[in-house]
C-alpha cells in the first residue's frame, strides 16, 4: 500500500514539473527575433534610433545594412554623409562643441526638451551615443 502511495505522488510530482518547464521552454523559442538583435546591439547603438542605425549600416556597407524603414520613413541626408538628428541630451556647451568636433552642424537646442537638433555625419554617430549624456539620437523632424 505504501509503494502505491510513493509511486502516484512521484507520477504527481512529475506532472506537475512538466507542467511548469513545458510552456517555459516554448517561450524561449517563440521569443521575438528582434529582441535578440536588439541584445546583440551595443549600448552606444541601442541609444540610436533603428532608421538611422540603419543608414549608418548603409553608408558603411555593413552586412548588417537591412532595410528597416518603410520607403516613405527615410532619414533625411546631406551630400556630406550628414543626417539631420535630434539629440536627446541635456544641452550643454561641452556637448555642442564635441558634434561641432565630430564634423556636425548644431541647427538649434532646446534646453526646455533636452534636444539638440543638427546635421551630425553618420559615420561618427555611433561616437556621439557613446557619450555618457547622450539619451538617444532619432531623426529629425
Amino acid at each position: 500500500m505504501r509503494t502505491v502511495r510513493s509511486a502516484a505522488f512521484v507520477s504527481l510530482c512529475i506532472l506537475v514539473v512538466a507542467a511548469i518547464l513545458v510552456p517555459a521552454a516554448r517561450a524561449q523559442k517563440t521569443a521575438p527575433a528582434d529582441w535578440r538583435a536588439n541584445d546583440a546591439r551595443t549600448v552606444a547603438q541601442q541609444k540610436i534610433n533603428t532608421r538611422v542605425l540603419a543608414a549608418i549600416y548603409h553608408r558603411r556597407g555593413d552586412a548588417k545594412a537591412i532595410d528597416l524603414s518603410a520607403p516613405g520613413d527615410a532619414i533625411q541626408v546631406d551630400r556630406h554623409g550628414r543626417a539631420l538628428v535630434d539629440v536627446r541630451a541635456q544641452v550643454r556647451p561641452s556637448l555642442e562643441k564635441k558634434i561641432k568636433a565630430l564634423g556636425g552642424l548644431v541647427v538649434s537646442t532646446s534646453r526646455t526638451y533636452d534636444s539638440i537638433v543638427g546635421w551630425v555625419p553618420l559615420q561618427t554617430l555611433e561616437r556621439l551615443a557613446a557619450d555618457s549624456s547622450v539619451l538617444a539620437i532619432e531623426p529629425a523632424q
